[in-house]
């Protein structure tokens, strides 16, 4: 090989334009246009490598061109830096973006690894294991799907696999943030009905206190320090939380004579990346509790218990997550990623003319489940960010919303227990599909209500309306926020206990949907709590309450 593949110089990261088309780039290209097209997106086939290679381009950029203070933040969102300046500030750590140069390479160990090469398909983290293979146990995710990929190819593969590797036996570590890490990225809001650019998504989500110069290089890049050495916040750089490097890897390049196309872009390059070699015991990161600025963390209850990174459970999610995720709970044991915090602290700044970009303002949530070793699916969802623009009525949506999501977990509670009273005369049935069905849909058919109502009461604060103005649009909206419970759950205890194949228990389930009116009309101690949590006047007479029940 002669001249090495070096990531600033050669157009290898996978954008969607605006019109539809896929383009190769460089990093400098970034906040271009191409052929007068806006580029929108990472586009890499793969939602794991595009979340990936979007959170490598955010730490690059958090490193060589951070933000001066929340004035040169909006400066650069509303008037991003041209390609020469793009390229003039990457260009001091461009011997750490050098895939393969004779020692220290991009993602890899500096010193060549003893073994025999694993297939390249292994770097991606849904690939097939050995066991899986040798059982035949590969049904969904087939073997030989990968055999060659390209420099860029492998450049994409092997930064996923270090920003979130998962267990990988004994030796080989997980990420910085654990196996499969949780990462939830501003998608800021349009005037019109397409997507931000490239650059607004990134630039989002730069959080300040990350530069460094030429000289913190290998205290920012562990591949650019030698060996495998202690990787404790102290004896690194901050911004190595973008770019930590748990596994011990080294890429295995050969000439590609036949043009084999990679695998994974369909680009053929000269050179074709086959195989790896790895050893354990990379770097330890467990001692870097909070320090990821993409990924929320919670503390777990025990006196002492540092903050960790949250994760995906496999399913989409939902308010309550999203609480959490965005608002920080009142408790303060779960923590939004700093990205979030940050952008909710920017965004005071944004004259009415740009009200769009937080109005229409998203939060894309993407991670793997994991089981050990195994990855159970690769989530992605965007939920809404609820800005006001205002710290103080930011604070009076979370205690809201903190509200509301108890008065929804208190009628989910009540919901599951007039099933099982209804269904199997109040035993418990752990397992139970049929509830395990219902809880899920209660949470699924109350979501719309849930960000429709937190909307309303925020365009009030937005609006700056006087207190009792503002009073009343709270008070309606919780109004309609119970009615939106209420309507579910009964809708759903209608149709997982229906009357007509009731034979011999007919009362049970004539009772459990009596409790659960009354208790929705603000009846018995629950009933008594939910209306307390929504603010809500409780009823004057029995009769009413018996009427609504039915």
């Amino acid at each position: 090989m002669s001249e090495p593949y070096s990531l600033l110089r050669r157009a290898w990261l996978p954008v969607a334009l605006a019109d539809g088309r896929r383009a190769f780039i460089r990093p400098s290209d970034i906040s271009s246009e191409i052929d007068g097209k806006r580029i929108i997106r990472i586009a890499s086939g793969r939602p794991d490598c595009d979340v990936c290679l979007t959170e490598f381009l955010i730490g690059l950029l958090a490193v060589a061109l951070p933000p001066a203070d929340a004035a040169d933040w909006h400066r650069r969102y509303r008037e991003p830096p041209r390609n020469a300046e793009l390229q003039a500030s990457f260009a001091a750590f461009s011997n750490a973006l050098e895939l393969d140069r004779e020692g220290q390479q991009f993602f890899q160990e500096s010193e060549a690894l003893a073994g025999t090469p694993r297939p390249v398909a292994s770097l991606l983290i849904d690939a097939p294991g050995e066991k899986t293979i040798r059982d035949n146990a590969d049904h969904f995710v087939k073997r030989g799907r990968v055999r060659a990929l390209s420099r860029a190819g492998a450049a994409m593969a092997l930064a996923t696999l270090q920003t979130s590797a998962p267990s990988g036996g004994a030796g080989h570590r997980t990420s910085l943030r654990g196996g499969g890490p949780l990462s939830t990225l501003v998608v800021p809001g349009t005037s019109g009905l397409g997507e931000p650019s490239l650059w607004q998504r990134l630039w989002a989500n730069v959080p300040s206190g990350f530069g460094g110069l030429a000289k913190d290089a290998p205290r920012i890049f562990p591949w650019l320090a030698g060996a495998p050495v202690a990787a404790t916040p102290a004896d690194a750089h901050p911004a190595q939380a973008f770019f930590a490097m748990p596994r011990r890897i080294r890429l295995v390049f050969e000439p590609n004579p036949g043009g084999l196309p990679c695998d994974l872009l369909g680009i053929v390059d000269d050179v074709i990346v086959t195989g790896y070699v790895t050893q354990p015991w990379g770097r330890d990161y467990s001692g870097w509790s909070g320090a990821h600025p993409l990924s929320p963390y919670y503390r777990p209850k025990g006196e002492g218990a540092g903050l960790r990174p949250l994760h995906s459970k496999g399913s989409r999610p939902g308010y309550r997550q999203w609480l959490g995720a965005t608002l920080k709970s009142g408790d303060g044991r779960v923590q939004p990623a700093r990205c979030v915090e940050e952008f909710f602290e920017r965004a005071g700044q944004f004259p009415a003319a740009e009200r769009h970009v937080l109005d229409r303002a998203r939060l894309l949530f993407a991670g793997y489940a994991m089981d050990k070793m195994k990855p159970l699916d690769f989530s992605e969802a965007l939920l809404p960010l609820i800005i006001t623009g205002d710290r103080a009525g930011d604070e009076a949506i979370r205690r809201l919303a903190e509200r509301w999501v108890s008065a929804a977990d208190s009628v989910s509670l009540q919901l599951l227990s007039c099933v099982r009273l209804g269904l199997f005369s109040g035993r418990v049935e752990p397992g139970s599909a049929v509830l395990e069905a219902v809880q899920t849909c209660f949470w699924g058919e109350t979501e719309h209500g849930f960000y429709a109502g937190l909307h309303q009461v925020a365009e009030a604060i937005t609006a700056r309306q006087d207190e009792a103005e503002l009073a009343r649009v709270e008070a309606n909206a919780g109004a309609a926020w119970l009615r939106c419970l209420r309507r579910a759950a009964l809708t759903l205890y209608d149709d997982a206990v229906p009357v007509g194949r009731a034979i011999g228990r007919i009362k049970n389930v004539i009772d459990g949907r009596r409790i659960l009116g009354l208790a929705l009309s603000g009846y018995g101690r629950g009933g008594e709590a939910l209306f307390g949590m929504l603010d809500q006047p409780l009823p004057r007479h029995a009769e009413e309450a018996e009427r609504q029940a039915s």
